[in-house]
């Protein structure tokens, strides 16, 4: 009797002890939650730059970041976001590389709002404006690919490339990108997603040279073993 007391006893204050647990996180997430709220609702980016500290620590909760992730999506989609935007990354892309570097769980989220972004029509600015977002967004997809969302990524720059939706001076911006970022070996996967956009001339034959000592013709001589 008494085994079966102390069992139960040390069972009891295990559950006592989850539940206050949670109810402590819940605490904490309502509360950080609710401070994000506030700083959403501020339209100076001033205020928000008092607040980065704190933005930066609480984005790290998967339902903060949720919050943040469709703020963001709300305000960079607005027609004006970019205009007169200069090679500085706007703090609300920054805040998505953040979503991403944190919750794997999210990857698939914040990719979808980054094709969106990068699809989206600009035609308010200049061609050479368009094409220097199109690549500050690249570059977005590029920090998801290195903190694992890779295969997709690589799959909807392919299909930009078949289907000639996509200026071939990015997929090669990005193509160089990718090759800078990532090194052997390479999974299968990954070379039957990549080798045809390497080996694509019109987007490739810059970046290569003629003793074959860049990185593209290494990629190619890799994936020929």
């Amino acid at each position: 009797h008494t085994h079966t007391y102390t069992h139960t006893h040390t069972h009891t204050t295990y559950n006592i002890l989850i539940v206050l647990l949670l109810r402590s996180s819940i605490q904490l997430i309502s509360r950080d939650s609710q401070k994000t709220h506030r700083l959403v609702g501020l339209n100076d980016t001033n205020e928000w730059l008092c607040d980065l500290d704190m933005v930066f620590k609480y984005i790290k909760y998967p339902v903060v970041s949720m919050g943040i992730l469709k703020y963001c999506k709300h305000i960079t989609m607005d027609e004006g976001y970019f205009k007169g935007v200069s090679d500085t990354v706007p703090l609300h892309l920054v805040m998505i590389d953040e979503i991403a570097t944190n919750h794997p769980l999210h990857h698939e989220t914040v990719f979808k709002f980054l094709k969106l972004l990068f699809e989206r029509s600009h035609e308010h600015l200049q061609e050479l404006e368009q094409i220097e977002i199109r690549k500050m967004i690249l570059d977005r997809m590029v920090h998801l690919l290195c903190v694992g969302h890779v295969i997709p990524v690589i799959q909807y720059i392919r299909q930009c490339l078949d289907h000639e939706t996509t200026d071939k001076s990015l997929i090669r911006y990005f193509t160089a990108e990718v090759m800078e970022y990532t090194c052997s070996p390479y999974s299968e996967e990954f070379i039957t997603e990549f080798l045809p956009i390497a080996k694509d001339k019109d987007v490739t034959s810059s970046l290569r040279n003629i003793n074959e000592s860049d990185s593209i013709s290494q990629f190619i001589e890799y994936c020929g073993r």
